[in-house]
Order: C-alpha cells, then structure tokens, then sequence
C-alpha cells in the first residue's frame, strides 16, 4: 500500500540534502532516519552533553543529590 504526504519546500530541502546519491527515494531517506531514532543510544552519543552546565549549578546538583541519598537512607534505616 503506499500513503501519499505532503511536505513543505524546507523539509524537501532537508531532505535532500540527507540524500546519498540522487536516485534514493524520499522514502529511502525517512525509513533510514527512523531505524536510526529507534537504535539503541551509544553511551559516546552523550559525551559532552554536561559541557554547558555552569559548574555553580552542577555543585548544587551535587548537594541535592547528597541530601536525597541521605534523607532514603534515613528513611529505609527506620531512624
């Protein structure tokens, strides 16, 4: 069965730029982008990703941390 869409001029434009060589099918190029979202993450994917938190903030995450781990250390103890 085959489902016709429409898309704009930008998204056309995007996508062929995503095209490996000028006979690939828009079809080709969506199925490739949705096997790609639906892999499973390599853990390299997120090298980086805390390189623009303020390091201000990543202390107060810290604390906050802390603070959680005691208080369910508390809780779990009974004291």
């Amino acid at each position: 069965m085959v489902t016709t869409i429409q898309i704009d001029e930008r998204t056309k434009a995007l996508l062929d730029k995503l095209k490996i060589h000028h006979r690939q099918s828009y079809n080709e190029i969506i199925v490739n982008i949705a096997e790609e979202k639906m892999k499973k993450k390599d853990i390299m994917a997120f090298a980086g990703a805390w390189s623009r938190v303020d390091d201000g903030d990543i202390e107060e995450m810290k604390k906050e941390i802390k603070k959680l781990r005691e208080r369910s250390t508390k809780e779990l103890s009974g004291k």
